[in-house]
């Protein structure tokens, strides 16, 4: 099951000191412009002085703060209103300031709208604090709470839970927890039926060099997806420093020959697997070089 991610709206009203260093008769002008402009698309009569009027107020209206914004986010009818509210926030220099992370906590645990919610665990994940690790432990373990604490997530919440959790678990995860983000991790897995779910689980598992992430992971290979497979090889060959080309059986007898030493050579990918370029310099000439030859090909031997 494939999933494409809305980008989220923006709220931003005009800035009033631009609209202040606008010459008076400009910003008039532009004002009636627009006014007329969309008068004459809907092909509607209109008042044209209530539509100046709305459009003066709007351009002069002040810009919210990030606190209003999060207001708007926990308490508005209009669910992409509360959605476009919590990525302001979350865009925000006081997004991992106390109030900001009690209401992505708030929203990501409770929200109805499942791209609002997804808006707030993302915005969690990049405060790095602990409470977004128990956040998403709690939205992926959702069984083990009282639907009062938690409400059940879809494939995307999920997605975007396990997503943050594999990333946070690549910086210092709380020592009490850190057990606990593996369990699930390797519990997702093997069991979730969202691929993308199983596809991030995979990735995050490439940050506990413990055995038991190993096993998970070998296990993984054994997939019907094949891109989750993919991920599987990936993080084992970052872990152990080799690679067995997806091959489950190939990694057990690798294992049962390598248990006291499997991470002797991890930390960095195996050659065989590293990408061919790196950073986007380096795409740029990678792409350029592929285009060029099928462009103009090489003779072929005769």
């Amino acid at each position: 099951m494939s999933w494409s991610r809305r980008s989220n709206t923006s709220l931003l009203r005009p800035d009033t000191r631009a609209a202040e260093s606008l010459p008076a008769a400009l910003l008039a002008a532009a004002v009636c412009a627009a006014a007329a402009l969309a008068a004459g698309c809907s092909g509607k009569e209109v008042n044209i002085d209530s539509t100046l009027d709305a459009a003066v107020r709007k351009l002069f209206q002040p810009r919210r703060t990030p606190q209003q914004y999060m207001i708007i986010a926990v308490s508005d009818a209009d669910p992409d209103m509360r959605r476009a509210a919590v990525a302001k926030v979350a865009e925000s220099k006081k997004h991992d300031q106390e109030w900001a992370i009690k209401g992505f906590v708030a929203i990501a645990l409770l929200e109805s709208d499942p791209q609002a919610r997804c808006v707030a665990v993302r915005a969690l994940g990049q405060t790095r604090d602990r409470r977004a690790v128990e956040t998403c432990l709690k939205i992926i373990n959702y069984r083990k709470h009282p639907p009062a604490e938690v409400r059940p997530p879809d494939d995307l919440c999920r997605w975007d839970a396990t997503e943050a959790l594999g990333e946070l678990a690549g910086g210092p995860l709380p020592e009490d927890l850190r057990g606990e983000v593996l369990e699930t991790l390797v519990d997702r897995l093997r069991s979730d039926a969202e691929r993308q779910v199983r596809i991030a689980a995979a990735q995050g598992l490439r940050h506990f060099a413990e055995p038991a992430a190993v096993r998970g992971l070998v296990d993984g290979l054994r997939d019907e997806d094949f891109a989750v497979v993919y991920a599987c090889e990936d993080s084992l060959a970052y872990l152990t420093g080799v690679t067995h080309g997806c091959d489950p059986s190939e990694w057990e007898q690798w294992l049962s020959k390598n248990e006291q030493s499997m991470f002797a050579q991890g930390g960095a990918l195996p050659a065989s697997r590293r990408p061919a370029y790196q950073g986007r310099l380096g795409k740029w000439a990678y792409d350029t070089k592929h285009f060029l030859r099928w462009l103009f090909p090489e003779a072929k031997e005769k």
